[in-house]
């Protein structure tokens, strides 16, 4: 473990177990009690503070609903090897999250009629994990406290907790990369480099499931760790402790079967989208409006990382000062190297760097149980006020988007947000004060209630927001059998065809035009921009027909206010000849 001196915070590395037991055990000062209360504590914490909003948030545009719509089709046609979103492969990412979200349908007993909030609960599940794997970490090198903090640092942040909430892959990527460090860290300072069972194979079969999320990103992440601590010990010995030929079998028997797999049903075009176009263009290029210049994340992350990121400068100036500990090196080369890495790519998302926020949130548990709160310069009492600056930004922020974007006030997201800015404040002064851990939970509390705020009153109420759900409104008073066609012409954000089912057709006027005609029973939803040339061609099939009604809202990639037209047509209407 680390212990510091009260005089220099310097950090020696120790064994945790004593004489006779495994140097893997748990500190010598923390029992069982110990570690079930604070595990207990950071459970419940992380579900009041990751759960409110799951179901209420609208479906987000445009990877989110890609990601759901493609693993609704997996459960309807029963194929869960080859990706489609309709009938277009759906190839930039491999299958372990559609597989995640299809068996989390079944298991739920909805299958592919899985409401939204179905789908997303492997991403809260992932954001918990991160928490937990978080603790042990820092309980590692610190005990129980330490991993408290640590977890509580590492739920609370604004990034995670975002992703917590949608169905993507981050979530738990960061779990699967979490895990295969905690199993790490314990490797690393067991003196004797034992082969121990439990600890490979979470290794090896987190790293497999990581590999199977999002490719590339787990291996680069864990094996630039591994190669920084091999390269400064100058051995092989924590490579060999890792049970490495057993341990890439077990790895390959998961992730080879669906690999060979996907090659052979896509004859390569798999490899050539994934690797060629997705990973190695967005290294080369920036995508989809995504390019930044080198440093962007460091900026960003003050804000996705908050509020860890008010103690980020304490955690900094703790670890140059032990810059010489295994532990504190351990946590250097898991955030520094792949960070790096992110910086120098062209394409730049907030995402990309979450897996590196739980080493920062360790550093700081560390930090925070060993040095305690530092008040000694202005520059540390200084960074105390990003909680109350962080607390002021979203509670009253929000609030003002929301009256931007709709013109009205929510009294809710109001109250809530002045108990946010209240909280922050709080928090800022107990941390002057050096009371951690009452600072610590007001500092929870105005996290809490500010993503309670955000994702469970505010986003939902931003009506104008949510264009597809508009339309799936509109529809619902329009259709008039219970299966018609679905037609949508001039819109095409993914969100649509999750809200009006896997057959909507996306086309042009004149194809809108034929499948209407044709069809039995049909509707049409149009932009506005089309719809004179639409009941046109309608007109001349001898199929005239006018508008039952409008759905008005916001494309979200650009924020472009919309009006969508919906178009009925009644059950064996059938065009004059």
């Amino acid at each position: 473990m680390l212990n510091e001196t009260a005089d220099e915070m310097m950090v020696t590395v120790e064994p945790a177990g004593q004489k006779g037991q495994s140097p893997d055990a748990a500190p010598a000062h923390s029992g069982t009690g110990s570690h079930l209360r604070h595990l207990a504590i950071l459970l419940l914490v992380s579900l009041c503070v990751l759960l409110p909003g799951l179901s209420l948030l609208p479906l987000t545009d445009r990877d989110e609903a890609l990601y759901v719509q493609a693993s609704r089709q997996m459960m309807e046609s029963h194929n869960w090897v080859d990706i489609r979103f309709q009938d277009n492969p759906r190839y930039k990412k491999p299958v372990g999250i559609y597989w995640l979200q299809g068996l989390t349908g079944l298991a739920t007993g909805h299958g592919e009629t899985s409401p939204l909030w179905v789908y997303r609960l492997p991403s809260l599940l992932g954001a918990l994990l991160v928490g937990l794997f978080t603790y042990g970490i820092a309980n590692r090198l610190s005990g129980p406290k330490a991993g408290l903090i640590a977890g509580l640092f590492a739920v609370t942040t604004v990034e995670l907790a975002l992703e917590a909430r949608i169905a993507k892959t981050d979530a738990m990527l960061c779990a699967t990369i979490v895990a295969s460090q905690f199993a790490l860290i314990h490797a690393c300072l067991d003196p004797e480099r034992k082969q121990v069972f439990w600890r490979n194979a979470l290794f090896w079969l987190s790293l497999g499931l990581g590999i199977l999320i999002k490719g590339p990103m787990a291996p680069l992440i864990i094996g630039l760790t591994g190669l920084g601590i091999t390269l400064t010990e100058r051995s092989f010995s924590l490579l060999r402790s890792l049970s490495p030929v057993r341990g890439m079998l077990a790895m390959a028997a998961v992730v080879l079967p669906w690999l060979i797999a996907i090659g052979v049903i896509s004859g390569g075009d798999f490899f050539r989208e994934s690797l060629g176009r997705d990973v190695l263009g967005k290294i080369a290029t920036a995508q989809e409006s995504h390019g930044a210049p080198p440093g962007t994340y460091l900026l960003v992350a003050l804000g996705t990382f908050w509020p860890l990121s008010v103690f980020a400068s304490l955690a900094f100036v703790f670890a140059w000062k032990n810059r010489r500990e295994k532990a504190v090196q351990f946590l250097f080369y898991w955030a520094v190297p792949a960070w790096l890495v992110f910086e120098l790519t062209a394409t730049k998302l907030p995402n990309y760097v979450l897996p590196m926020m739980p080493a920062l949130a360790v550093l700081s548990g560390v930090a925070l149980t060993q040095g305690g709160l530092r008040r000694d310069t202005w520059w540390f009492r200084f960074t105390y006020f990003g909680m109350a600056a962080g607390g002021l930004i979203l509670g009253i922020g929000l609030n003002v988007a929301l009256y931007h974007l709709q013109g009205h006030v929510s009294f809710a997201g109001v109250a809530l947000g002045l108990l946010v800015a209240a909280a922050g404040i709080v928090a800022w002064r107990l941390f002057l004060a050096n009371r951690l851990m009452p600072g610590l939970a007001a500092m929870t509390v105005s996290a809490g209630l500010a993503y309670a705020m955000a994702y469970a009153v505010l986003l939902p109420q931003a009506r104008d927001f949510w264009l597809s759900d508009r339309i799936a409104e509109a529809v619902a008073s329009a259709r008039t059998c219970t299966d018609p066609q679905m037609i949508v012409v001039g819109y095409a954000e993914p969100s649509i065809v999750f809200r009006l089912g896997t057959r909507t057709r996306l086309v042009d006027g004149p194809q809108a035009a034929a499948l209407f005609s044709e069809a039995d029973c049909a509707v049409a939803v149009v932009a506005e921009e089309n719809s004179a040339a639409f009941q046109t061609d309608l007109a001349r099939r001898g199929t005239p027909v006018s508008p039952t009604a409008t759905a008005i809202g916001r494309n979200v990639n650009g924020m472009k206010l919309r009006t969508m037209q919906v178009f009925a047509k009644p059950q064996n209407a059938v065009a004059s000849r």
